[in-house]
């Protein structure tokens, strides 16, 4: 164990060295990391059809533009149940496959068995669909009743705290978070952002959401100013519309961006940890709460399936807010 301890603060000053410019690669990479291939299964099974089927199924998730995230889920989940199973996967009955649930119950929580569901359902629908299965084996009562998630937005006392302390940190970090409240925009969205692809004067941004989608997303005049002043300080040719400030500029990562959200969140007095999706979910409701409809506000998210944006409308306090704007003004 001591060992990978040494490995994990190795791993953190080479990650600060690296935002601060001072190297161009972290030389300690995770295990995933060094997987070119991650839509691979490369550990080998009892089975050699059983992982040829998996590593095509994996493929045709990659193909289509899945996350490297869902993707390397599903890959593991799929390891976990047919490593040590020498019967085809055509061969395998329902009743194997919910035993091995009931185990998987026993040790998980129930939002990690809707995980490992969903990855088998969705491994034998592509099973059934190329032909190599009649039908699925997997059985739609099998998925645990979960209550519906409540976004975690910020009200308004809060929003107003963090933008007070944004004013005293540096004016990228202010920009970022404007950025943030006023787009509602996923972290990653923002960090692969351009300056080329900001109009500072329509105050839009061409943003590539899930699935490598194109969409335009808004943002306020407030955050307009501000990326102004910002830009106009930027000296060097990054493309990149975030950059680090120390060292020779680099395109600012992810990781760096909810370090500087979740420590203003501290410095802010909030009750509870910010991280940047608040300010996406603080976005939505409170343009649910001024009486946006569905479709609009799915378009500024980026949500391929309406049934996504729903859960906002289901917030009690945001339904009062606007029904006491319709009838009272």
């Amino acid at each position: 164990m001591t060992i990978y301890i040494y490995i994990h603060y190795l791993r953190s000053f080479y990650n600060f060295c690296l935002e601060k410019g001072f190297i161009d690669k972290n030389p300690i990479l995770f295990l995933w990391e060094k997987e070119d291939k991650y839509w691979e299964v490369t550990m080998p099974l009892l089975n050699k059809v059983n992982q040829e089927r998996i590593n095509e199924y994996l493929l045709s998730l990659y193909v289509v533009n899945y996350s490297r995230h869902t993707i390397s889920g599903y890959r593991y989940v799929l390891q976990s149940f047919f490593k040590d199973r020498k019967e085809l996967f055509t061969s395998i009955a329902s009743g194997d496959i919910q035993h091995w649930l009931a185990q998987l119950q026993k040790m998980k929580k129930e939002r990690t068995t809707m995980f490992y569901i969903n990855a088998l359902t969705s491994f034998y629908r592509f099973c059934v669909e190329e032909g190599y299965l009649e039908k699925t084996p997997m059985k739609k009562r099998w998925f645990p009743r979960l209550p519906k998630p409540v976004p975690k937005y910020l009200n308004k006392e809060e929003v107003a705290k963090v933008r007070k302390q944004s004013e005293k940190e540096l004016l990228r970090n202010r920009v970022l978070v404007e950025f943030l409240i006023t787009s509602g925009c996923r972290i990653g969205e923002v960090y692969l952002l351009n300056r080329a692809d900001v109009d500072l004067e329509n105050r839009i941004a061409m943003v590539v959401g899930k699935g490598k989608k194109i969409r335009q997303v808004h943002f306020s005049v407030k955050c307009a100013l501000l990326l102004e002043r910002y830009l106009e300080t930027r000296k060097d040719e990054n493309p990149a519309l975030f950059v680090t400030i120390e060292g020779k500029p680099r395109r600012l990562s992810i990781n760096w961006m909810y370090r500087i959200i979740n420590r203003m969140g501290s410095s802010s007095g909030l009750s509870s940890a910010l991280h940047p999706h608040r300010f996406r979910h603080t976005f939505a409701t409170d343009l649910i709460g001024k009486g946006a409809e569905l479709s609009f506000l799915a378009d500024e998210l980026g949500h391929a399936n309406l049934q996504t944006t729903q859960i906002y409308a289901n917030l009690p306090e945001k339904k009062i807010i606007t029904l006491y704007r319709r009838y009272m003004g």
